[in-house]
């Protein structure tokens, strides 16, 4: 079963739809004590990276997370969820994000729109099994910051400059793009990021 997090307000009600329409058994968690005892942990967000941190601090997740993730527990990070697993953001320079995954989110400015806000074609970076395959696609993105491609960047996307889509360590997982809300493509891309994790529905697609 799938666990979800998330700190700050509101943004859950549409995962949960594709969640549900691709036939996952999923529940939040305000705290640990409320996670499913085996699956992935989800963690998305809206709002600020220093007040998600807050959030994540004062349910108890902010400790048990990391521990929860070094013991082998699959995790995947949406949007402001991705900067939350990073080392930190300059949008908090004296803040440090959960450092599950290496790097500081940076801002996409100066000179471009931000935030960048709607579709965006996909490049992909290098390859993996485990990585659903994503070259020429079209997903939907609402950010102003985000990680510069590294080593364990596996898809990338351009607003003004090049950034990561999605970045893996282990049995972690960082997306910038919003599965959710990038159409057919985007829930067919979460089903098979999820398996990659080891997480299958429990019921056909679109029963639920």
């Amino acid at each position: 079963m799938i666990t979800l997090l998330e700190p700050g307000a509101g943004t859950l009600h549409t995962l949960e739809g594709a969640l549900d329409h691709l036939g996952f058994r999923h529940l939040r968690a305000p705290g640990p004590g409320a996670a499913a005892p085996a699956g992935p942990l989800v963690l998305l967000g809206s709002g600020p990276f220093d007040a998600a941190c807050a959030a994540l601090k004062a349910s108890g997740w902010w400790y048990e997370l990391p521990q929860m993730a070094a013991a082998g527990r699959p995790v995947l990070g949406i949007g402001l969820g991705l900067h939350l697993l990073a080392e930190g953001s300059e949008e908090c320079p004296r803040g440090a994000g959960l450092g599950l995954i290496p790097g500081i989110v940076r801002s996409l400015g100066p000179g471009v729109k931000l935030p960048h806000e709607g579709w965006t074609v996909i490049t992909r970076h290098r390859s993996h099994p485990a990585i659903p395959e994503a070259r020429g696609a079209w997903m939907y993105f609402k950010h102003t910051h985000a990680l510069e491609p590294g080593t364990l960047t596996f898809h990338t996307a351009v607003h003004g400059r090049p950034f990561s889509v999605l970045e893996m360590r282990g049995q972690t997982l960082g997306l910038q793009a919003h599965p959710e809300k990038s159409g057919s493509f985007g829930l067919a891309f979460l089903e098979k990021l999820l398996a990659g994790l080891g997480e299958y529905p429990a019921a056909p697609p679109g029963s639920n």
